[in-house]
């Protein structure tokens, strides 16, 4: 190791340090929030310096983390310092923008997974009480609101693929944070750049476009003819056909926008979901499957 990386490895063991010693002042208060913040360091050690350097300063950091933090936080924090090495291999790696964002993803899938599922006693988790919670809860609210249960209506399945929708959301949402969070700080510190992305290549194949529109089929089909049967995997199947074409829409908007400059378009857009929900996603489900099948950037843009 040369003293340019020992001393950045002491910087960083010692940003981390200074991170785990406000998360104690507080007790378990800022656990999450202080959690957010704790793979930077790292990430920024790593984009810079070998894997092999940045396992000394990983595991130097962990050991200082069992030093300061109490047992439940350290294997809380454990998985976060792991997803800022990996994170800073990635850079150092020269790995593809969706390579990052995929190991953002997994980090944060283990850390749901061991706090949540494999040591939620640790971390003060109920499962099964969170489950009759949101039953209870759900069950309390239908029957204030006059709505009739229908017998095959099994709310014990509803409850639980709610939860797991809410748990997926909030793996998506910390991995997308800590993601956007080393990607704009790496940028600002100029300590890495990522290489500029093709228009084209967030553009909705046609025949994923094909099979999108075809998950958007049963749902409406079961709520005219009234039917329950297989009503929970339709509306999965409906707001998962619904996310992949709204997401390629909206790529087309971006590059509508830097295309045309148009000044508030933006501000229009957001304005037209909060008044008009219902006309703007039928307006994004247009405007994506159209781009999908007959490639409206290349066409109207030239992108």
């Amino acid at each position: 190791m040369t003293t340019r990386s020992i001393t950045q490895g002491a910087l960083t063991i010692a940003l981390s340090a200074s991170l785990l010693l406000i998360a104690r002042q507080f007790g378990t208060a800022l656990d999450v929030f202080v959690a957010w913040l704790l793979p930077l360091p790292l990430v920024m050690y790593g984009a810079r310096f070998k894997p092999s350097q940045l396992w000394v300063v990983f595991f130097s950091t962990l050991i200082l983390s069992f030093l300061i933090s109490p047992f439940p936080s350290n294997l809380y924090f454990m998985f976060y310092f792991l997803h800022g090495a990996l994170f800073g291999i990635g850079l150092y790696l020269k790995w593809s923008r969706q390579q990052l964002f995929l190991s953002s993803m997994g980090s944060m899938l283990l850390v749901t997974l061991f706090s949540v599922g494999i040591f939620s006693s640790l971390f003060g988790y109920d499962l099964i009480g969170e489950y009759q919670t949101v039953l209870t809860q759900l069950t309390n609210m239908l029957t204030a609101t006059g709505v009739t249960i229908p017998s095959g209506l099994d709310l014990g399945r509803i409850t639980i693929i709610s939860m797991i929708i809410s748990y997926v959301i909030v793996v998506i949402s910390e991995g997308w944070l800590v993601y956007l969070m080393a990607i704009i700080l790496v940028k600002r510190l100029k300590i890495y750049e990522l290489p500029t992305r093709s228009t084209q290549r967030f553009q909705l194949p046609k025949w994923a476009g094909v099979i999108a529109l075809i998950l958007l089929i049963p749902y409406p089909y079961l709520v005219v003819t009234q039917s329950e049967t297989f009503l929970i995997p339709a509306i999965s199947l409906y707001v998962s056909g619904v996310i992949v074409i709204v997401y390629n829409a909206l790529n087309f908007v971006i590059i509508l926008k830097r295309t045309l400059k148009i000044k508030y378009f933006y501000l229009f857009l957001i304005l037209l979901l909060l008044l008009v929900p219902s006309i703007w996603l039928d307006a994004m489900l247009i405007v994506g499957l159209l781009d999908s099948f007959v490639n409206l950037r290349q066409r109207w843009l030239g992108a």
